[in-house]
């Protein structure tokens, strides 16, 4: 289901009355984080502010992805991997090489013009007396360094493809023209910075947009596989093309998008960014991030303002993850053929935990899958990976907790790497961003790995099931207390 703009999710979501529009006076300052936080925890749908204190003609909506069901809503399926699977299905021939190679073929190979991005008029005009200090941007925990913006797109060019990155960092406003882009060593955007800075070019150009439809902020926010244009990954998902407007500096924007903000990333003017209160529960200290400096603003009349507030889990990144899990898992089967499923749990933080069930053929291949596991996108960032049979489900802890204790034996099964890249926000790492990790090998050993034949696991007969089924129904229904 593909909506044109964040409008119209708004009146969709009007239709259902799955959104709760609030009249009261409340205030970006700690006020509107803390009602979305409590929303969030009690899955209440998406929050519409519509009296902002200090900010007329605003609005601000949070909430927009608040739980999984959020999700089945949005693409109107409960099996999101369908989706993914259903592309991949129509990519004829056989499997290739690598994926950077389907990739690069897909234009060739699926016509794919009715999701590629599409130039269409803004619906937004130049607007000379907007800037940073007037719009309604949150603060959303009291030791915050000031106001955040934390669900706007930052959007730049690869200097060498052109693939467009839009990408959703925390970005600390300093003033009406600058603000401060938290981009980690990993993302897109600091590596699109690296290629920039090759070059002898220190200010990339950029844009942050602000409001869009709910598909294309969801790709924002998502670990897209690399070399692929995330305008294009949002038509896949929305199975229709993104309208976007080229600006003057050469970025395509979205042509719907409520607020528009054109500038440049200043790779020579690095400042303390932080504290901010992070996913993690915690406060991220401060740290050196470049800055943004504004040149020209766009703007839709009466805007809406699209913000989150993050903090301990289960709150909107964490379902963002989720979703993320669900879409991206068959990519990652095309680069890792054995993984069966895979569960990044809510309270795992997402970089933290990562529990794999693969088909298992030889000795050695759940730590081969470890190292594949380290060695892809934003997995790489992942502190543990835990990996178990086909038959163990994933998302049930009680059986990941059971394979671990029947099947590990720690000198044997327990890896741990140091001095490795890991998420730069984890606040037990003495050198961010270079931690250690952790893998367990939760699978049944083979002889070569065990020293002796498996033990046969205990079963039911057969014939003493069949003969007690009836008196087993009987207790069921008659006996029962």
């Amino acid at each position: 289901m593909a909506f044109s703009d964040l409008r119209e999710y708004i009146n969709y979501l009007r239709s259902k009355k799955k959104i709760i529009e609030i009249e009261d006076e409340v205030d970006p300052i700690l006020e509107i984080a803390e009602i979305s936080r409590r929303a969030t925890y009690s899955k209440l749908p998406p929050l519409l502010f519509k009296n902002i204190k200090g900010y007329p003609n605003w609005s601000v909506i949070t909430n927009i992805y608040y739980s999984i069901e959020a999700f089945y809503d949005l693409f109107n399926t409960n099996k999101l991997e369908e989706i993914t699977e259903s592309f991949l299905d129509k990519m004829s021939g056989s499997l290739p090489v690598s994926f950077s190679n389907k990739i690069r073929n897909l234009f060739d190979i699926l016509k794919l013009g009715k999701i590629l991005p599409k130039s269409k008029k803004p619906a937004f005009k130049e607007d000379n007396n907007l800037n940073f200090n007037k719009i309604p941007a949150l603060k959303t925990w009291p030791k915050d360094a000031g106001r955040y913006l934390t669900f706007s797109i930052l959007i730049t060019k690869d200097p060498d493809t052109g693939v467009h990155n839009l990408s959703v960092y925390r970005i600390q406003l300093l003033n009406e023209r600058e603000a401060i882009v938290h981009w980690q060593a990993l993302k897109r955007g600091s590596l699109t910075a690296f290629k920039y800075k090759e070059k002898g070019i220190t200010k990339i150009p950029a844009v942050i947009v602000n409001g869009v439809d709910p598909i294309l902020a969801f790709v924002s926010a998502s670990p897209v596989p690399p070399g692929l244009d995330k305008y294009l990954f949002a038509g896949i998902l929305r199975n229709e093309g993104v309208e976007v407007h080229e600006l003057d500096n050469g970025i395509l924007v979205p042509s719907t998008a409520e607020t528009v903000f054109e500038g440049y990333v200043d790779l020579n003017d690095l400042r303390l960014e932080g504290p901010f209160g992070d996913h993690l529960g915690y406060y991220t200290p401060q740290d050196y991030y470049p800055v943004f400096k504004l040149e020209r603003t766009y703007s839709r009349d009466n805007p809406i303002f699209h913000a989150t507030s993050v903090g301990k889990p289960p709150l909107e990144d964490a379902w963002i993850g989720k979703a993320v899990e669900r879409l991206f898992l068959p990519f990652i089967r095309i680069l890792i053929p054995e993984i069966v499923d895979m569960n990044l749990p809510e309270f795992g933080l997402f970089t933290g935990i990562g529990i794999f069930s693969i088909k298992k053929h030889y000795p050695g291949q759940a730590k081969k899958t470890m190292m594949s596991i380290w060695g892809l996108g934003q997995l790489s960032l992942l502190k543990m990976v835990i990996i178990v049979d086909a038959d163990v489900n994933v998302h049930d802890l009680n059986e990941v907790l059971y394979a671990i204790t029947t099947t590990v034996n720690p000198s044997r099964d327990v890896v741990i790497i140091d001095n490795i890249i890991t998420d730069s926000l984890d606040h037990t790492t003495p050198s961010p961003p270079l931690g250690s990790k952790i893998g367990i090998d939760a699978t049944r050993k083979f002889k070569e790995e065990l020293g002796k034949e498996w033990p046969e696991e205990v079963s039911s007969d057969e014939n003493v099931v069949k003969r007690i089924m009836p008196l087993w129904e009987k207790i069921k229904t008659q006996y029962r207390p």
